[in-house]
């Protein structure tokens, strides 16, 4: 079950929070991916081969991160930072490229049974650990068992929830793993690379969980301090052509002073940061896929104005690098079949019968709730609550609190964040639903994507704002860079570019 409790509230609302936001340049508001609307600053879309080639073998490279990374919580991330260090140390069973292409990942094969109610999975022959002890489907199970509860810690729904519901997982063999739904599933491999499904085991004298991934630690590698330097995997069948790897993570410190002399790349959120290394001679830069989307979430029995709709809608041009965002996807639906709308949620207490004040209600009205570790879902409920009326106390929560106060609808409004972690439409909507049974029942009827999303917005119980992504900024001349679906980056096959071959 989820801990509640109670968010933090601000003393109230600052006045000139309603005029700065009326004064800054607003990107103009789009209809969406696939509408008309007029293009939005930052639009482009980004580059799945932002840095292509093959590299040179050897050398040393570092990559700098922003946010601070806990061994503690590995695999399951619970920032940008980590994102980043986690993708690279630890597999999934499955890997969902940057275009949407799956490819095996720890699991070499999958099969198809029961038209699709059963999947079962082999994992690569040799797959072993850091310290040379074989992967077995047993760790699978045991990994994605201790995941989930990392997950639950950060308040989010994890993979598992829709994995477990059919009867659960089953060990057919030492390298074969099967899984059991109550519903046909075709959209299941793509679910397997979801970053909190990655594979980690504790080992006695290791400070992190062990992996096996192409870029290993050491047994006595710490929490970055700041730099957490990593090895080649000689046991990946792809292994680095690198000599080491370090990544620094500098959380706290300006984004315009990430990537310096001995540093290759840097990925960095703050727009300011890309528009200052763009007028740098010898950085270069390039858009990371969008992998956040925000929205304004109001509960039943609360309710918007169509003034206050458009205003908020506009979001905010400060925010990371963002733009109007009208739909619920990063994928594009289809209207293809998506048994996981219906079910599970994370749980919680039913909300009390009743009726509510509307949103909009003289001083009093209540909470906006936000998470209080997300600059931008901070910065978008403080323009929230300057638009809607000044009656809104902000509540800040951490990540616990805001899941049980979504559960409960006891807030008067959430701006929440969605990630692109879920590699379909189907799947990201899903991760949406699970947070509150009154989201769910919005949704009740239909198993499609599509008609689901638009459900939910045209009942204004879901008002898309914006979405954001990071930024990769470079200064070395490096090769072989890849991304995930969501964004984040691989450096197994990055490296130094080859010299260009004489004539």
């Amino acid at each position: 079950m989820i801990v509640r409790r109670h968010c933090g509230r601000f003393a109230g609302l600052l006045l000139w929070l309603l005029a700065g936001a009326c004064n800054r340049d607003v990107p103009p508001v789009e209809s969406g991916p696939g509408e008309p609307g007029e293009s939005a600053p930052w639009a482009d879309a980004p580059d799945c081969a932002p840095i292509p080639g093959d590299p040179d073998r050897g050398g040393d490279l570092v990559v700098v991160l922003g946010e601070p990374v806990d061994p503690s919580r590995a695999p399951v991330p619970s920032n940008p930072g980590e994102r980043t260090v986690f993708a690279n140390l630890y597999e999934t069973l499955t890997l969902v490229g940057c275009d949407g292409e799956l490819t095996p990942g720890l699991a070499d094969h999958w099969r198809r049974l029961d038209d699709g109610r059963r999947w079962q999975l082999r994992l690569r022959d040799g797959a072993v650990f850091w310290d040379g002890t074989p992967v077995t489907a047993g760790d699978v199970v045991r990994a994605w068992t201790e995941n989930e509860t990392l997950a639950r810690d950060l308040g989010r729904p994890c993979p598992g929830l829709w994995l477990a519901a059919g009867g659960g997982l089953l060990t057919v063999d030492r390298r074969t793993i099967e899984i059991r739904l109550p519903e046909a599933q075709d959209d299941l491999p793509h679910l397997l690379a979801h970053p909190d499904l990655a594979v980690a085991a504790h080992r006695e004298g290791w400070r992190w969980p062990v992996g096996s991934g192409p870029c290993r630690l050491a047994a006595d590698s710490a929490a970055p301090a700041p730099d957490l330097v990593c090895r080649p995997n000689l046991h990946h069948p792809q292994p680095p052509a690198w000599a080491s790897l370090r990544f620094r993570c500098l959380p706290g410190r300006d984004a315009r002073e990430l990537l310096g002399p001995g540093t290759d790349l840097a990925v960095i959120r703050d727009r300011r940061a890309a528009e200052y290394y763009d007028q740098l001679p010898g950085v270069r830069s390039a858009p990371l896929p969008w992998d956040r989307l925000y929205a304004l979430l109001l509960p039943p029995g609360r309710e918007i104005s169509d003034a206050g709709l458009a205003l908020a809608a506009q979001g905010a041009a400060t925010v990371a690098e963002n733009r109007p965002w009208r739909s619920l996807d990063f994928h594009g639906c289809r209207a293809t079949p998506c048994p996981q709308l219906q079910g599970p949620t994370l749980g919680g207490p039913a909300r009390p019968e009743g009726p509510e004040p509307p949103l909009l209600a003289a001083p009093g009205a209540g909470r906006l709730a936000y998470r209080d570790d997300d600059a931008d879902a901070r910065a978008l409920a403080e323009r929230a609550a300057a638009f809607l009326g000044a009656g809104f106390a902000l509540g800040p929560c951490d990540g616990p609190a805001l899941a049980g106060a979504l559960q409960a609808a006891d807030a008067a409004a959430y701006v929440v964040r969605l990630d692109a972690c879920y590699p379909t439409a189907c799947l990201a909507l899903a991760s949406l639903l699970a947070r509150a049974d009154w989201l769910q029942r919005e949704a009740a009827g239909t198993t499609d994507a599509c008609a689901a999303a638009a459900r939910l917005v045209a009942s204004r119980r879901v008002v898309p704002l914006v979405v954001t992504r990071n930024r990769l900024v470079w200064q070395a001349p490096l090769a072989g860079l890849a991304l995930t679906h969501d964004g984040a980056i691989l450096v197994g096959h990055l490296g130094r570019a080859r010299p260009a071959e004489t004539p």
